[in-house]
């Protein structure tokens, strides 16, 4: 597995690591990695984090799922928003990994449509705590970055198997 945090990442590759080995090891929960600052904290903290996870996509599902699990029973208002995931997430893949599916939105963007404008009207209306996207190549830091503070929330993009 490999961590490749956007320029400016609010989440360092050496504090996601160390946020993964705690939670898996039960001593910090993962989603603190992840929490939306408060407001006014928003000016210092930026709103965009990567993850790149290499293996098989059944592999990657299995690795991301404690990760899904942690945001979506974070105590902040608003929804767990995921836009463009892998066909394999959907509601029952969600309630069989033990996520709560009432306080997830799962976006699919329509045919011609930019996932990555889709994205950031998402994190824009700020109606999320935290939107995670599944945008294929990196380099859209900036642009998600922007729209997640506008949006008062996180982003977290994630890259699997071959696209990693």
């Amino acid at each position: 597995m490999r961590y490749a945090p956007d320029n400016g990442s609010a989440v360092q590759p050496d504090l996601l690591h160390n946020a993964l080995m705690a939670s898996r090891l039960g001593s910090r929960p993962l989603a603190a990695a992840f929490a939306t600052p408060e407001p006014d904290e928003l000016e210092e903290q930026p709103g965009s984090s990567e993850i790149s996870l290499d293996g098989s996509p059944r592999q990657c599902l299995k690795l991301l799922a404690p990760i899904l699990r942690e945001l979506s029973q974070a105590e902040r208002p608003g929804w767990l928003s995921l836009i463009d995931p892998p066909l394999p997430i959907s509601q029952k893949w969600l309630r069989a990994s033990g996520l709560d599916p009432q306080r997830i939105l799962i976006i699919r963007s329509r045919r011609g449509m930019s996932t990555l404008k889709l994205c950031c009207e998402i994190l824009e209306l700020g109606y999320s705590h935290t939107v995670v996207s599944w945008l294929p190549a990196s380099g859209h830091g900036a642009q998600l970055e922007r729209a997640a503070r506008a949006g008062r929330c996180a982003s977290l993009n994630i890259r699997m198997g071959t696209q990693a």
